[in-house]
């Protein structure tokens, strides 16, 4: 089931499933970012809220965690450092979120205090 879409990306989860994907569409890349076209990264629902939390903070970091997921490790920094594909990627994990937290994969949980 597709829970997000956008123009370079797409963002998949399997009712029941165990992991969210996200996938670049190959149709729509340019031709500078043409060889990013096999990226898959296969993400846990238990480390997805990961990912969210750090999905604005500094590039390196998301594309360091992004890395530990991807099937195509090498293709990971030069999606996070096309700022077109950063853009769009925080948006539709941002999109797929919500819809996950809609379909009852994620709950949302109030944050436990710090002493």
């Amino acid at each position: 089931m597709i829970v997000a879409r956008g123009r370079y990306w797409r963002v998949s989860w399997n009712r029941g499933g165990e992991s969210v994907v996200l996938e670049i569409l190959k149709g729509s890349l340019p031709d500078d970012i043409y060889e990013l076209r096999d990226l898959e990264i296969v993400v846990p629902l238990e480390k997805w809220t990961r990912v969210v939390k750090h999905l604005h903070s500094d590039r390196k970091l998301l594309g360091g965690l992004l890395l530990d997921f991807a099937k195509h490790k090498d293709k990971v920094g030069g999606a996070v450092a096309s700022d077109r594909l950063l853009w769009e990627l925080q948006r539709v994990i941002l999109d797929a979120t919500a819809s996950l937290v809609e379909a009852e994969a994620l709950a949302l949980q109030p944050a436990t205090k710090r002493e």
